[in-house]
């Protein structure tokens, strides 16, 4: 059986973006290019890297065409790679959400890889310490950057 991995935005970030750790996250991104797993982004996390790719790419105060084009670019290229984005079970997500400190975003990611029985690559934040569900999280660096 193919290994599934749900991406948090922090992740891809740090791929895009050559953050520490990013040589971890494109081992993961390259087995799912080669078909040998199986990569998911949560729509929630897809928009997150869409909003935080056209922030950073503006030079501006706010996104740009020009901006938005690139964090289009930038997801397309991780479809590209086999990345699917999929919607997580909103009423998981809720429930996840509701029992613990976490954003509403990485309990989308949460919700995912727990439906999909993958495994949740995260940075290094303590959104995913003591979740209120069974879940393999795997830290990709210790610590933000």
């Amino acid at each position: 059986m193919t290994e599934t991995y749900v991406f948090d935005t922090e992740t891809i970030i740090a791929y895009l973006y050559s953050e520490p750790g990013h040589e971890a996250v494109a081992q993961q991104l390259t087995a799912v290019r080669d078909g040998d797993a199986e990569g998911l982004l949560t729509e929630t996390n897809a928009a997150e890297v869409f909003y935080l790719v056209a922030r950073f790419e503006s030079s501006e105060e706010s996104p740009t065409d020009s901006s938005r084009r690139a964090a289009d670019r930038d997801l397309h290229a991780l479809q590209r790679l086999g990345v699917e984005i999929r919607r997580a079970d909103w009423r998981a997500v809720g429930e996840i959400k509701a029992a613990g400190h976490i954003s509403l975003a990485d309990a989308h990611a949460v919700a995912l890889a727990v439906e999909t029985d993958g495994t949740l690559l995260v940075g290094g934040d303590d959104d995913f310490v003591d979740l209120p569900v069974d879940v393999a999280v795997t830290r990709f660096r210790d610590g933000g950057v």
